[in-house]
């Protein structure tokens, strides 16, 4: 029997196509914003390659100086409260600090050739290798050694790799980045720019800097520098955020002329990190998630009241069809099941349109709403290039609970006409007007 209502909603889509059009549009696009932002979020809070274990890391991006008198400066973290506060960590699995000096811009020059290519660099410690699972194609990380004796060394990107060599097969070979040789000691997978902590093309010691510990401000807390923390297991991160809390509290008691070092409710989970807008302020997550799921739900429901009318219209229009059909014995369920058959089609139509619309939308303006949400001042990669692997767009669990909100939405708005429509007495159904 349902395969038979399947049937007839079939054919009253083709019989009434512009309803049937309609109706399958407002449903794919309600589906097609969810998802796009839903997709969104995933690739910036889930386990995504390099990033894999998000789902137990800690991050402090930066922290505020309050002085007695109330004064206040906010910034990056310094190398002395790198060392003081994360580095001790007992109980984590890996520490690592990543330097970010502002506003330098980097150039490769390849051999033979006056050309000047743009290059994304990463200064980081050796430690960055265990707390993110990048890939080695060839090679391996420079060493302990060798960031502790500040020795001019990298690793690079594989579509870098290729640019400046023409293969991967370039360890032991030297990179000259703003005049400066570098040799290559391994060869990674690339990093999309959609996971921004870790994107890259060039990843070098930061001790090759001299100025990575200049601090900033008067009790030297401040810097350029965030730190990442990968706990053992999931379990065990409030027990390292506690930890990394009271080492704060003891570097305090360190700081001249009284002045306060500030984590505003850090280190943070990914999720968290994700959401923090200021480095002066701490953000309220209750209220943040409230408003995104309030957005969520009103961008499925403006679709639903707009369906809810038509599908109330096209009722009158088949009151003299079901009036006709309860004088020859159907029931009001039976009715309803057709109803609801004509629904599920249609919500499962536009469900898979409003899928592929997300997934085209994505691929072609990925450079503006990949940054739907962008903190921090990160800017577009030089080549302009945004990696997509199947496991950040295919997320099937988020599309199933979209459909099933979208379908639910869908089916109060139309079974509510159509039980007044079915319940209508028999004599005024087979008098309405088609």
């Amino acid at each position: 029997m349902l395969l038979l209502y399947f049937k007839q909603a079939w054919n009253l889509i083709k019989q009434e196509k512009l309803f049937s059009s309609l109706y399958i549009i407002g449903t794919g696009l309600s589906i097609t914003v969810v998802m796009v932002l839903s997709i969104v979020y995933y690739i910036k809070i889930a386990n995504i390659y390099p990033e894999t274990n998000r789902n137990r890391m800690l991050i402090i991006q930066s922290a505020v100086e309050e002085s007695p008198g109330g004064d206040t400066s906010s910034a990056h973290l310094s190398y002395k409260t790198i060392e003081n506060c994360f580095r001790p960590l007992q109980d984590a699995e890996a520490v690592s600090a990543i330097y970010e000096p502002w506003g330098k811009e980097h150039y490769v020059q390849p051999d033979g050739s006056k050309e000047q290519v743009p290059v994304t660099v990463r200064y980081i410690d050796n430690n960055f290798w265990n707390v993110f699972s990048f890939r080695f194609l060839q090679g391996a990380p420079f060493t302990k050694a060798d960031f502790q004796s500040g020795i001019r060394t990298a690793v690079i990107s594989e579509s870098m790799a290729k640019r400046l060599f023409s293969t991967i097969d370039v360890v032991g070979q030297y990179v000259s980045m703003n005049f400066m040789p570098y040799k290559v000691c391994g060869v990674v997978k690339d990093a999309s720019f959609v996971t921004g902590t870790t994107y890259a093309q060039l990843w070098i010691p930061y001790t090759v800097n001299s100025d990575h510990k200049n601090h900033f401000a008067k009790g030297g807390a401040l810097g350029q520098f965030k730190a990442y923390i990968l706990a053992p297991s999931v379990n065990e991160v409030e027990k390292i955020r506690k930890e990394a809390l009271e080492n704060a509290h003891k570097f305090n008691s360190t700081l001249p002329d009284n002045i306060e070092l500030k984590l505003m409710g850090q280190p943070d989970r990914h999720w968290q990190s994700v959401f923090r807008f200021t480095s002066n302020q701490e953000p309220d997550f209750t209220k943040i998630i409230g408003q995104y799921i309030l957005i969520f739900m009103i961008l499925l429901l403006i679709p639903g009241i707009s369906l809810s009318g038509m599908t109330d219209s096209r009722m009158e229009r088949r009151l003299s069809e079901m009036g006709i059909r309860r004088v020859f014995g159907a029931p009001v369920k039976t009715l309803m099941w057709q109803i609801f058959s004509e629904n599920f089609l249609f919500t499962l139509f536009g469900g898979l349109a409003g899928l592929l619309f997300s997934y085209v939308l994505i691929l072609i303006s990925s450079d503006w709403i990949m940054t739907i949400g962008q903190t921090w001042g990160a800017q577009t990669p030089p080549d302009g290039v945004f990696l997509f692997t199947p496991t950040m767009l295919i997320n099937i669990p988020v599309f199933l609970i979209t459909l099933g909100v979208c379908f639910l939405l869908n089916i109060i708005t139309a079974m509510i006409p159509a039980w007044r429509a079915s319940h209508k007495d028999i004599i005024f159904s087979l008098n309405a007007k088609q």
